[in-house]
């Protein structure tokens, strides 16, 4: 962000002719848009727009439509005051407004390569007292940047602020974009909790602000957002970790030529453990990313794409190769997770046989007793970890894992790689202790012991 920059004394003059060159559109081009956009308003086309219509115009198009908002809009077309605004009215605030975007936009590019760059952006509002790190920066320039090419041109920049009836200045485009950009973010039985996590761990929110802008965009089924995805993933990665643990322990324990899998020891469980989990999630990553694009996807009225297109998308605009990014840091944190938390499971289990239940079989309680202190062991251990990964696969900004690891201690300290630890926990401890309970009574009912 430290380049060299020519400082502007005061925006440069701006007339309408600046307006249409910048927006490529010719005059007759720019008529037709605006008049559209009052159509839009005008729905029952009775010729003019009052307080109602402009209030149900901004909360059709997903604006912040607020009685506050819709009554500055109006205020601010209503040049004659008496609560109505005609086209004339209409076409003389767009006029105004368009210029003095105009203006500011020429002030924010100070290369003056006809678009924002992102770091133009953040000298812009660095300059004007406001601290932002890079992740709200990309979330800001993703919202209004339309076509995803990265900057942000005079044409989104208008549309996106054409319709703040406020004066555009960097402090009020600011707080404009913070309420407008609310960008949303175990398994079967506990989705809403990793929902909560995944909200908190790729943004900058508190778990209770969370829970609200999660139940505002979606309601109650806001929290289950992308479960079916999830289900589709637990299934074979369970299958395919569990699967794989039992074969390296019998593996091991030929290799130490012992007699039973209880004699592979501590080591030996943590090797089986962590490798096992690193084939399970390799195995299953692609799922893993798409359920957390889905679960972060920025929506608007609680509507989100579907699976198909979510992964086309993924496809055709990042390539094959996105659909394993953050592999690296998701397997240097399943290992050792997986390897404490069936380490652990079972070096419980076989205390708890020992000298609590003077070897009697545990039962479903020391099941799950087990499964949740393994579980929260683990999870604790690896967490900044999968904090790495979620951001790596919910946001394009990031360039490495390094340049998270970087970035997340610059802004947030140490503290950010430990956050949405409790709602994790909340995910993760009934989950591991189901998940184990099933595990234990699949093998006697299969006989696999």
């Amino acid at each position: 962000m430290g380049a060299n920059r020519r400082k502007s004394e005061d925006p440069p003059a701006a007339t309408l002719d600046h307006v249409l060159l910048a927006s490529r559109e010719s005059a007759e081009e720019r008529e037709a848009r605006i008049r559209a956009l009052f159509n839009f308003f005008d729905a029952e086309s009775r010729g003019y727009l009052d307080f109602a219509v402009i209030e149900g115009g901004l909360s059709a198009l997903r604006m912040p439509s607020e009685e506050k908002y819709a009554r500055d809009l109006l205020s601010a077309c209503d040049a004659n005051e008496d609560g109505r605004v005609d086209y004339e009215e209409f076409k003389r605030y767009m006029d105004g407004k368009e210029v003095e975007l105009y203006r500011i936009f020429q002030a924010i590019d100070v290369e003056h390569s006809g678009c924002i760059l992102p770091e133009e952006l953040w000298h812009a509002l660095v300059s004007a007292g406001i601290q932002i790190d890079d992740e709200e920066l990309a979330r800001f320039v993703e919202r209004v940047d339309k076509d995803n090419n990265g900057v942000i041109t005079f044409g989104e920049w208008r549309d996106f602020l054409l319709l703040y009836p406020h004066e555009a200045t960097i402090e009020n485009i600011y707080h404009y974009l913070e309420r407008v950009c609310l960008v949303d973010i175990g398994e079967q039985t506990v989705i809403p909790a990793g929902i909560i996590v995944l909200q908190v761990q790729t943004t900058r929110a508190h778990i209770m602000p969370a829970i609200k802008d999660i139940w505002k965009e979606g309601g109650f089924l806001g929290f289950f957002r992308g479960n079916g995805v999830n289900v589709l993933k637990v299934a074979p990665e369970s299958a395919i970790r569990f699967y794989t643990y039992e074969m390296l322990k019998t593996f091991i324990v030929n290799a130490k030529g012992a007699e039973a899998k209880a004699d592979v020891g501590t080591m030996g469980r943590l090797l089986a453990g962590g490798t096992a989990g690193a084939v399970a999630q390799t195995a299953i990553y692609p799922l893993d990313l798409v359920k957390t694009r889905v679960q972060t996807y920025a929506c608007e009225g609680g509507r989100f794409p579907s699976l198909g297109t979510l992964s086309k998308d993924i496809w055709v605009q990042e390539g094959p190769r996105a659909f394993y990014k953050g592999l690296i840091p998701s397997v240097l944190g399943i290992i050792p997770y997986a390897g404490i938390d069936l380490a652990a499971y079972e070096t419980l289990k076989d205390m708890s046989k020992k000298y609590i239940l003077h070897d009697e079989e545990p039962g479903p309680l020391v099941q799950l007793g087990c499964g949740t202190v393994s579980g929260a062991l683990g999870a604790t251990c690896v967490y900044p970890l999968q904090v790495v990964r979620t951001r790596m696969q919910a946001q394009r900004a990031y360039m490495g894992m390094a340049d998270v690891f970087r970035r997340t201690f610059k802004h947030e300290g140490f503290r950010g790689f430990y956050k949405g630890l409790f709602p994790n926990l909340l995910k993760v401890v009934p989950s591991a202790s189901i998940t184990y309970l099933v595990y234990e009574n699949m093998k006697k009912g299969l006989d696999l012991e």
